[in-house]
């Protein structure tokens, strides 16, 4: 095991400031699992493991997770116009 801990991953998060039940305690995130496959043996090296993605997939519902932010720029929606729709693209 590390004896250290890992430095913070920066993710870009698509919701809301309210979370996903309107408490600021939830968000949602997509993530796919990093694996990497060495193309002479055609097998899956644990070594190069992503850390990050794999701790994420490998969580639960309810499982806790820390996190910090945010960094950078901050795109937040104006609140005077709750109806409003918006198409993001990533």
């Amino acid at each position: 095991k590390r004896k250290k801990p890992y430095a913070p991953r920066l993710y870009s998060i698509a919701s809301t400031r309210y979370g996903d039940d309107k408490s600021g305690k939830t968000t949602t995130f997509c993530v796919r699992r990093a694996v990497y496959i060495d193309p002479e043996t055609k097998k899956e090296d644990p070594a190069k493991k992503g850390v990050c993605s794999n701790f994420l997939c490998d969580s639960k519902p309810g499982d806790g997770v820390k996190l910090t932010g945010p960094t950078g720029k901050v795109l937040l929606m104006p609140e005077d116009k709750p109806d409003t729709t918006y198409i993001m693209v990533a």
